[in-house]
């Protein structure tokens, strides 16, 4: 993925991830006869007014943006393009070819030439954006549907929908408002706000986090009974509660739990801020279990539970979110004392960290691998294994000297043994394929399993419930082990997860 810097108005990019604000050098793209705002409304509202009301979207919204990404018709590419939202690509065929500063997923900036969309009229550009709000991206055809007139209850959510989708600046709806309420944009289109308010809103602060589920009906937001849930104002104010905050690294990749939908999402912790927003996960383009990066992590006073702030992209620049700890599903981790020592890849994308990526306690980076000595062995005192869709994941925790934190297997080259084992507690069932497999009677650091007898040797079959101590991970092969306990006894084996349920 790829996103556009630009100075100036000239704002908005379509990139192969979706819209990404972005800043073009203003030198370039801004003219010396320039319209005014004024002339330029009226120049062009009606060919506005015509594509927003064929895609049932705000009027005011596509005028304020066109304004914004244009420069009020200044830019050279509104010139000689008649591109007025700084949309990449080609139109019909046809484009125009303009010298851009660009930066990647890492970071990395280039001074680059983009092909831009050029079309034929001034309605064109109109009715393309409107058809990409109302068909939203290959991945994802509601991915703006909170720009919607049905989903958006006035045209301030339909703004603010669009910041972290269409763009990632945290104030793109922000200045959208802006420039609708200064140019009333809203009445020229008839769009005056539902409530009546300023573009700041504030929020009734409910002591219960348990009370987030968005089908609660005992929430003090009267309208998460509504049939517009995507952006929630309330009109009442209380004290801010006291919020506890810790840091992450911003790695830590998390997917949404199964009832991530039972709960909402605000640009605060809740009842932290009166200044609080809530939002449904639907205006946000989310239908699925997809996975977030978390940077923060809170504590309200008087509470147990947990919020986790996030954002849908790697990049910091993000738009950022909170949520309720329910709404997040980590993975279950299991932990083992470990000895010996391991040479780390001093791969440039790695890092140690505090804790493990992706844990409730989230991560902070300690030190890079690049800057960890080459071939060196370093002494281990700790092992985890995660439990994820794609299969365990092992980790090493370094303890040599000043070198100290987390290191993810992957990026190990020599391993400390054979076998990494932690410690499980659980219950298993012997599955139907076991019936002729052996059970294995040791699994030490030191050597491999020794094979020792057959299930029914040992009065073990297929459907016999037994508990779990231990789990081994076979570096080698990737397999996954388990030690049980024979029932009625305190006989111990390890067998393969194939063979468990």
């Amino acid at each position: 993925m790829r996103k556009v810097i630009k100075c100036g108005l000239m704002a908005v990019v379509i990139t192969g991830m979706g819209f990404l604000l972005s800043i073009l050098p203003s030198s370039t793209y801004v003219r010396a006869q320039a319209s005014t705002a004024s002339s330029f409304i009226t120049k062009y509202k009606s060919d506005v007014k015509k594509a927003s009301t064929k895609y049932n979207l705000y009027g005011s919204v596509m005028m304020a943006q066109a304004g914004l990404e244009s420069g009020w018709g200044q830019s050279e590419l509104t010139q000689d393009a008649n591109n007025f939202f700084g949309i990449k690509g080609a139109y019909n065929g046809q484009s125009v070819s303009m010298p851009t500063v660009e930066y990647n997923s890492n970071g990395q900036m280039t001074n680059t030439t983009a092909n831009f969309k050029k079309y034929p009229t001034a309605y064109a550009s109109f009715a393309d954006n409107g058809s990409t709000l109302r068909n939203g991206t290959s991945w994802n055809t509601n991915y703006y549907s909170g720009t919607w007139k049905e989903n958006a209850g006035d045209y301030a959510a339909a703004a603010n929908a669009l910041t972290g989708k269409y763009a990632t600046a945290p104030n793109y709806g922000t200045s959208l408002i802006k420039i609708i309420e200064t140019y009333s944009l809203d009445q020229i289109f008839g769009e005056n706000r539902s409530d009546g308010s300023s573009s700041s809103s504030t929020a009734t602060t409910d002591s219960s986090d348990s009370q987030d589920s968005a089908s609660t009906s005992s929430s003090t937001d009267s309208s998460a009974s509504t049939n517009q849930p995507d952006l929630t104002n309330s009109q009442t104010t209380k004290a801010a509660v006291s919020v506890n905050y810790s840091h992450g690294s911003g790695k830590d990749l998390v997917p949404l739990s199964a009832k991530y939908n039972k709960y909402y999402v605000y640009n605060h912790v809740k009842g932290s801020s009166q200044n609080e927003k809530r939002y449904s996960w639907t205006s946000l383009g989310v239908k699925n279990r997809v996975q977030v990066y978390l940077d923060m992590k809170a504590t309200k006073q008087g509470t147990s539970g947990s919020w986790y702030r996030f954002r849908f992209y790697p990049t910091t620049k993000a738009k950022k979110f909170w949520v309720y700890a329910p709404a997040l599903s980590f993975a279950k981790t299991y932990y083992g004392a470990a000895s010996g020592k391991l040479v780390p890849s001093r791969t440039a994308s790695g890092s140690l960290y505090t804790h493990i990526l992706g844990s409730p306690t989230l991560s902070k980076q300690t030190t890079k691998l690049t800057s960890l000595k080459a071939k060196k062995h370093y002494s281990v005192n700790q092992t985890a294994l995660q439990s994820t869709k794609s299969g365990p994941v092992l980790w090493y925790r370094l303890a040599d000297g000043k070198t100290k934190g987390w290191i993810k297997g992957t990026n190990v080259l020599s391993f400390p043994s054979s076998i990494a084992m932690v410690n499980a507690n659980g219950t298993k069932t012997i599955s139907e394929a076991a019936n002729s497999s052996y059970l294995y009677n040791n699994a030490t650091t030191a050597i491999t399993m020794q094979k020792h007898y057959k299930l029914a040797q040992v009065d073990l079959r297929a459907g016999t419930k037994v508990k779990v101590d231990k789990l081994g991970y076979k570096v080698k092969d990737k397999s996954l082990w388990y030690r049980i306990i024979c029932p009625n006894t305190d006989t111990k084996y390890w067998i393969s997860s194939k063979f468990l349920s």
